[in-house]
């Protein structure tokens, strides 16, 4: 293995165990915030977990992620039922675990789009007649991917596959958090809030659900929520839902000109350093987002211009 190899190796496993670690660089994201009360009638059942981190869930697998979980995930919200976050299995180079951030999908590829693993929210004792299934994920995109190959969660129900796709599912919040070098060019990258609901009106007998997502590798998962109901109502978004959108083209305006710096001063960089960055370009894109994490950037000539935006 040559030296250079063995140092792209590294700055990439440092990269990543760095990014399990770190919070969303947007100016005041604040997890679970953007979650909504569904407004769901008849016999209910609310479960929500916010907070998805190893210093609220501990004993679990550390970076990058690999392994069983001795235990689901149970909620941590006031007012929640027994329903618990389950692994699924794990993804291509790593899983899903809970680090000091996030539910990080851990790994060490460099890959848009890589597998990252398989989470199911699981309600072993349903509302009886369940007909009513709303679920609300905050994750946060890794190179514009949150959901692997962007399929929306599956619901499955009494120990079946069936893999029931949503009747309706709207993101209800965009939070832009920076921007990352894709094929096509620079691209934004959000923390997508998601509003998915399943009419089961027509399944009588369910005793039990699991709605499965697969999560692409680096995404984070903030907070999840589940709603349930005997009655089945259309659940509209929130009455704020055009401002939230709003918000966050007026973030992407403040911090997009200055994340782009670092994009025009890489350019002007002789092709050696270029070819040396060529696997870990990507990385250090992502890399871009996390205050512990300039050190390592820095290291290389010229990967950023110093106009850095404040992170949190």
């Amino acid at each position: 293995m040559s030296l250079l190899y063995r140092f792209q190796w590294i700055a990439t496993i440092a990269t990543f165990s760095s990014l399990a670690g770190t919070t969303a660089l947007a100016q005041g994201f604040v997890p679970g915030a953007a979650l909504v009360n569904p407004g769901l009638t008849g016999v209910t059942e609310y479960n929500g977990w916010v907070g998805l981190t190893n210093s609220n869930y501990s004993g679990y697998p550390m970076f990058p992620g690999f392994g069983p979980w001795g235990a689901p995930l149970g909620p941590n919200q006031t007012g929640s039922g027994s329903a618990g976050i389950y692994k699924v299995s794990d993804g291509t180079t790593g899983g899903p675990f809970p680090s000091s951030s996030s539910m990080y999908f851990g790994g060490v590829t460099s890959v848009i789009n890589a597998y990252g693993g398989t989470l199911s929210v699981t309600d072993l004792s349903p509302v009886a007649g369940v007909k009513n299934v709303v679920l609300q994920i905050q994750i946060g995109e890794a190179w514009t991917y949150d959901f692997f190959n962007h399929v929306l969660p599956k619901l499955n129900y009494n120990g079946g596959t069936q893999a029931l796709a949503p009747t309706s599912a709207v993101v209800i919040e965009k939070y832009y958090n920076g921007t990352v070098e894709m094929p096509s060019g620079l691209e934004d990258v959000y923390i997508n809030t998601y509003l998915i609901q399943w009419d089961l009106s027509t399944l009588p007998g369910i005793t039990d659900f699991s709605l499965t997502f697969d999560g692409a590798e680096h995404a984070q998962l903030y907070a999840v929520q589940l709603d349930q109901s005997d009655t089945y109502t259309v659940v509209d978004p929130p009455a704020d839902f055009v401002s939230r959108l709003a918000t966050s083209s007026v973030l992407k305006s403040r911090w997009g000109p200055l994340l782009k710096s670092s994009r025009t001063a890489r350019a002007t960089k002789p092709r050696e350093v270029e070819n040396r960055l060529r696997e870990g370009q990507a990385l250090v894109e992502l890399a871009n987002r996390a205050p512990n994490l300039l050190t390592l950037a820095s290291r290389f000539d010229g990967l950023h211009s110093g106009s850095w935006p404040s992170r949190t």
